[in-house]
């Protein structure tokens, strides 16, 4: 059957992750070759059908234009077809995440049991509970923010989900710093999340969570200089050296928020001035180096 995009309900959205790499695979796919496997509908009424499996295919068929896409159509209840599409899937297609999404879905809004998932999907009890904690821990914020991609799922649950049961404020705070930038990897996440853990105050803990993509320039700057053992006579010029980075990166965070687009015009002359201050500064510093080193 013939499905128009106006006529599909997107009910189960948010139980999925958009995967910006995944989605532009999608469209040259289906630009160069068309769509090769229909998406699955169930049907509410006439010309109204809520959308199983395909979110992907359907976002991708928006951002080419398409009014109209193949389905298939299943009858049965929610429920059982939310299921029957689970066993139709590839094995390893979901997220932890994902499976927890799916989960909270069947215990929520159709009155399974625990039992009764781990039943229907074949796992044991342990495995329905372990893929649901996440889901109750996590604040929703967070979890848009991995169906968004802008945080990885598996980080998610790995760091997130412990600092949320720590303080969900804090977690909530640091992953409205990271709202308009690139999206984070695994790793990355594991720095917020030890930093944060290892904290000497809660003033260090706030700084983190306030302005999370500054603490990552921050230590990664500082891992780039050598470290020197106390009272190494090359100390005091590595910390200044170590001081100009920080600040340098500071500058240019004020840069990238846009602090440049709020100034007239003679102040951002006064800035470019200044910067050209600091460019000549640095370069008689690296000619005064290379010329000691010889």
């Amino acid at each position: 059957m013939v499905v128009e995009l106006h006529e599909l309900e997107l009910r189960y959205e948010a139980l999925r992750i958009l995967e910006p790499a995944r989605l532009a695979r999608l469209v040259a796919s289906l630009a160069r070759h068309g769509q090769l496997s229909a998406v699955i509908v169930l049907c509410v009424e006439e010309g109204r059908y809520v959308l199983l499996d395909g979110y992907a295919r359907v976002a991708a068929c928006r951002e080419l234009g398409w009014d109209t896409l193949d389905g298939a159509l299943l009858e049965m209840s929610d429920a059982e077809a939310l299921l029957m599409t689970r066993r139709l899937e590839n094995q390893g297609r979901r997220s932890a995440l994902e499976d927890g999404w799916f989960i909270a879905e069947l215990l929520t809004h159709h009155g399974f049991c625990q039992r009764t998932v781990a039943a229907r999907l074949q796992r044991s009890v342990s495995w329905v509970s372990r893929r649901h904690a996440p889901v109750e821990v996590l604040p929703e914020s967070v979890q848009g923010a991995v169906r968004s991609g802008l945080v990885p799922p598996y980080g998610a649950m790995k760091y997130l989900a412990p600092l949320a049961r720590a303080k969900r404020e804090h977690c909530e705070r640091l992953v409205a710093g990271l709202a308009g930038g690139e999206s984070l990897s695994v790793r990355e996440l594991e720095r917020l999340y030890l930093g944060w853990r290892r904290a000497s105050d809660e003033e260090v803990r706030e700084r983190i969570v306030a302005n999370p993509r500054l603490f990552l320039e921050a230590q990664a700057a500082s891992q780039l200089l050598p470290k020197v053992p106390l009272g190494d006579p090359a100390g005091p010029l590595l910390n200044e050296l170590e001081g100009i980075v920080g600040l340098a990166r500071r500058a240019r965070r004020r840069v990238v928020e846009g602090l440049i687009a709020e100034l007239d015009e003679e102040r951002r002359a006064l800035v470019l001035k200044s910067m050209q201050g600091v460019g000549a500064a640095v370069e008689s510093m690296g000619r005064l180096l290379q010329e000691a080193s010889r």
